[in-house]
């Protein structure tokens, strides 16, 4: 075949004969400028049977109906794949092409700060993150997005013919942990000095009780049995406050964030006070 890779058969495989066949019409069709005819065996044979001489000859034939992006994908995979002990000037032949080929097209470099995310050009799947390849577009305005479970992110860019672009994409990757670490910490902090300042109040109301009616020693039990209620109740109610406010930020942020966790219950907080006893009433659902 002029100009071809290869004109060894692909290796054989499930496939194999069927797909050889049509790869040997494909070199015949080629051979005879028929190249419309030659891209579709080619292209069949691509269906059936990935390799390298499939993905060079189909690339190289591309080229010549006008199909640079595919051509460019194609020979790029040629290359990738390109076996050992094969002879370099078929290499040569496929890395010129693709110079062909990439001078026609746009190339991306797309990155997403979050792994498994499906990245989509003009609204077409072209895989998931990390991409470890460029990604070959037809020159023109682009949309490039990203999205996971929930969570998307798009662009837009203009590709000029030749170009190499890298593009960063970035999606809600979920509540930022140390806040909310941080935050339970101080709610539950309140919470605990809400327990200390009520039984030290307790201890004060069951001394008091002990002192004869009208003594200065059980008035003043009494004005810091008070205060420490007070005091205990403000705390009750400000870790009560963080915790439900930390729950609500993760929560909030979960729910747009690409990688799915673990399901938190829902926690509330409901001071109370009565004559006898103060505290906060805490409760989850699930």
């Amino acid at each position: 075949m002029p100009n071809s890779p290869t004109d060894a058969p692909p290796a054989t495989s499930r496939a194999g004969e069927r797909a050889a066949q049509l790869y040997r019409e494909g070199n015949r069709f080629y051979d005879e400028a028929r190249f419309a005819e030659a891209e579709a065996r080619y292209q069949a044979a691509w269906d059936l049977q990935q390799s390298f001489d499939v993905a060079g000859n189909l690339g190289n034939v591309e080229l010549e109906v006008n199909q640079p992006r595919e051509a460019a994908e194609h020979l790029q995979y040629a290359l990738n794949t390109f076996p050992l002990g094969e002879k370099a000037e078929k290499k040569s032949f496929l890395q010129k092409r693709l110079a062909v080929a990439r001078s026609q097209v746009g190339a991306l470099r797309i990155s997403v700060n979050v792994d498994d995310a499906e990245v989509l050009i003009d609204g077409k799947v072209v895989g998931h993150s990390p991409l470890d390849t460029e990604v070959f577009v037809d020159p023109g305005k682009r949309t490039i997005e990203a999205r996971r479970a929930g969570a998307r992110t798009s662009t837009s860019l203009l590709v000029a013919r030749g170009s190499d672009q890298s593009i960063a994409l970035s999606l809600d990757s979920g509540p930022n942990i140390p806040l909310v670490v941080a935050g339970g910490a101080v709610g539950l902090l309140g919470l605990a000095s809400g327990v200390t300042f009520a039984i030290l109040s307790t201890a004060k109301g069951e001394s008091a009780a002990t002192e004869p009616l009208g003594s200065a020693r059980r008035t003043d039990l009494r004005d810091a049995q008070t205060t420490l209620a007070n005091v205990s109740f403000w705390s009750f109610l400000g870790g009560g406050v963080v915790l439900a406010g930390t729950a609500l930020y993760a929560f909030s942020t979960s729910s747009r964030a690409p990688v799915t966790k673990a399901g938190l219950p829902r926690l509330y907080a409901a001071p109370f006070v009565s004559a006898e006893a103060n505290g906060l009433l805490l409760g989850a659902s699930f």
